[in-house]
C-alpha cells in the first residue's frame, strides 16, 4: 500500500508525465543549415547586408539592413529577422531568394530554427 502511495505523491508533483524535450542545439543542428543555406552570401568573404552567419557570436551581433534590429530575438521567432525572411512566402523577401543557386529552407529546418529561437537561441 505505502509503494502506492508514494507513486501516486510522485505522479502529482510538478512536471511528472511530462516529456522532456531536447533542446535543439546551435552547434550540431543550427550551425550546419546556416553553412549550407547562407553562408555563399552571408559569410566572412561575402557579408551581403554586413550579415555574417558563419558563426555564433558572429551572428548574434549581425543587424538588420537599416543596423538596429538583432537578427535572433531569444525566444520569439516572429521578431527574429533570420527567421522571418527564412519563413515568408514573398519570393522578393525570402532568404536565400529565388534568384540565388541555393534553395530555400526545408519545412523541418524551419521548424528547428523556430524552436531553437523559441528556446533562448543559446549557443549549444
Amino acid at each position: 500500500m505505502r509503494p502506492l502511495v508514494l507513486l501516486i505523491v510522485a505522479c502529482l508533483l510538478p512536471g511528472c508525465g511530462q516529456k522532456t524535450v531536447k533542446s535543439i542545439s546551435f552547434h550540431e543542428q543550427i550551425q550546419p543549415i546556416l553553412k549550407s543555406q547562407c553562408v555563399k552570401c552571408h559569410g566572412t568573404e561575402i557579408a551581403r547586408g554586413k550579415i555574417v552567419l558563419t558563426t555564433y557570436e558572429s551572428m548574434m551581433n549581425s543587424r538588420t539592413a537599416k543596423g538596429k534590429k538583432p537578427l535572433v530575438v531569444a525566444q520569439e521567432p516572429a521578431k527574429s529577422w533570420l527567421y522571418i525572411v527564412c519563413a515568408t512566402n514573398q519570393p522578393h523577401y525570402r532568404m536565400p531568394p529565388d534568384t540565388s543557386t541555393v534553395v530555400a529552407l526545408t519545412k523541418e529546418q524551419l521548424q528547428l530554427l523556430s524552436k531553437w529561437i523559441e528556446g533562448g537561441a543559446k549557443e549549444n
